[in-house]
């Protein structure tokens, strides 16, 4: 259901590409990413904070890890870099071709780093470079994602966030739009 060949096309995806992905958690994108680059391209995970004393950040980063572990076939040029607060050096300055993020704005909305995390993309691309963004939308345009737990995020408003730090919208997909999300589930995105 999310539709990764249809997604990665759409952003431009070429296989020796140098590519930044924002937040890789367990690594389901990265299982996709790792070996299509794999010889001809690169990839960096910018995972959590690998000092973080937070349970999650080190469980994400176990969980990543141990998938990179189980396949060095597939995963052995798979560079792990940080993105955390003070953290922001997710790849050589102008060295990206691509940085993606899938589902995160509203996770760095709630931890205030936002405007920096875009920041250190928009840093580590070439000029011309692609960022592909994946997020929840939320049915008001506009809505910024205060609060934990709420992970609907404006278009509008990421938009805006983004354009901020430099970059220019280019185009736009409804790949991953589900018209059966009715967005009022009792754990919102986790329902």
């Amino acid at each position: 259901y999310r539709h990764p060949v249809e997604t990665l096309t759409f952003f431009g995806i070429q296989p020796n590409m140098t590519v930044v992905e924002l937040w890789p958690f367990g690594g389901w994108y990265t299982e996709i990413l790792a070996p299509y680059l794999k010889g001809t391209g690169k990839l960096y995970a910018a995972a959590m904070d690998p000092d973080s004393t937070n349970e999650n950040d080190k469980r994400y980063n176990e969980g990543l890890r141990k998938m990179l572990d189980a396949r060095p076939d597939l995963f052995s040029e798979v560079e792990v870099t940080a993105l955390a607060p003070g953290k922001y050096e997710i790849a050589p300055e102008g060295s990206a071709d691509m940085v993606l993020t899938f589902r995160n704005i509203h996770n760095w909305v709630w931890a205030g780093n936002e405007k920096e995390v875009f920041e250190a993309a928009f840093r580590a691309l070439k000029p011309g470079g692609v960022l592909g963004v994946v997020e929840h939308r939320h049915n008001d345009p506009n809505f910024e994602p205060k609060k934990p737990g709420q992970a609907y995020v404006g278009e509008e408003y990421a938009i805006k966030l983004i354009e901020s730090v430099g970059f220019k919208l280019d185009a736009r997909s409804d790949i991953n739009n589900n018209p059966k999300d009715t967005k009022d589930h009792p754990r919102g995105v986790w329902t």
